[in-house]
């Protein structure tokens, strides 16, 4: 993992595992549209997620969680790093945020977006909850949010409060992975 990353690849197992971009960068949009056809993109309504509750449904409904989902970040992390379900497959997947504005300022965005990074850490290093190899194959799993008003500096300036994440601002855009232990 470099913390030298400048670029990004939905469609591959490699970091950053977020990015976060505004509404207007064609860049992002153009690569989630690529993976569409041989991937599986996922698009959830920030409007619904505004506190931890409506996150946690946005996503159980949207991703298809079992029923046995806890509605708790740990087991949003367990849920995203195994991911199962007729609609998966082990290929690639994006989950994409629209207007994501309504997030930024919210008192759990920075410790969201750190579990997301988890999250996808473990399904694309194919890494137990232990960071331990796994037997199966990994699968690319990444974020992509999209600002409507805000700009990304704000956004760098909220996850700054975190201490486990890589922020980079590269091209106008966020990148976001784990920080390494």
């Amino acid at each position: 993992m470099s913390s030298s990353v400048t670029s990004f690849d939905l469609a591959s197992p490699i970091e950053p595992w977020v990015v976060v971009a505004r509404n207007d960068d064609r860049v992002p949009h153009e690569k989630v549209a690529a993976l569409a056809p041989g991937g599986v993109v996922r698009r959830l309504d920030s409007r619904r997620m505004v506190d931890a509750a409506g996150l946690f449904a946005e996503f159980a409904e949207k991703l298809e969680f079992p029923s046995y989902f806890g509605h708790n970040w740990y087991a949003l992390v367990d849920c995203l790093d195994d991911l199962h379900g007729s609609w998966h497959g082990r290929r690639p997947v994006v989950i994409v945020v629209e207007e994501a504005d309504v997030l930024v300022g919210k008192d759990f965005f920075p410790l969201f977006i750190s579990l997301l990074c988890e999250a996808a850490e473990r399904a694309n290093l194919s890494l137990d909850a232990d960071g331990l190899p796994r037997s199966r194959p990994p699968f690319p799993l990444h974020f992509v949010f999209f600002l409507a008003r805000r700009e990304v500096q704000e956004v760098a300036k909220e996850l700054s409060s975190r201490d486990d994440m890589l922020v980079r601002e590269s091209e106008g855009r966020l990148l976001v992975w784990s920080q390494p232990e």
